[in-house]
């Protein structure tokens, strides 16, 4: 079972401060060589794990959906989404939530693995699969 960051019940603060740092972040611009930089690696998201990437050595995994034109397939606030807290638009997926620790039951970290900065980077590289 996970909380949606659009509602907590007895904790009403709490959604506020998700939805301002998630607004917060989708003003945050980024550069597509930094994002590729923090897609690959495995400290940061590592999405070649999971998914295929046009033009990244070593991106092969069918494990998750390939990325290859996932600009056209979603706007930039979709994207963000789907890298900040992916059970937001999809409860029953697999893909961690790297922007929030909200709603997970034991944190590995205090923090969330990306920050809106990084966020923003790969936001912008997923921009240019198109």
């Amino acid at each position: 079972m996970h909380a949606s960051a659009n509602h907590h019940p007895g904790r009403p603060w709490l959604s506020l401060l998700v939805n301002l740092c998630l607004a917060a972040s989708a003003f945050a611009q980024g550069t597509p060589e930094q994002g590729f930089r923090l897609m690959s690696a495995q400290a940061s998201g590592n999405c070649l794990a999971c998914h295929s990437v046009p033009g990244m050595n070593g991106s092969n995994s069918s494990f998750g959906p390939s990325l290859q034109k996932v600009a056209q397939r979603y706007s930039s606030s979709e994207l963000r989404q789907w890298v900040t807290d992916a059970r937001q638009i999809k409860p029953d997926t697999l893909m961690p939530p790297l922007g929030t620790t909200v709603g997970t039951l034991r944190p590995i970290r205090a923090q969330a693995i990306l920050s809106p900065e990084d966020i923003g980077h790969i936001v912008a590289a997923l921009e240019t699969l198109k």
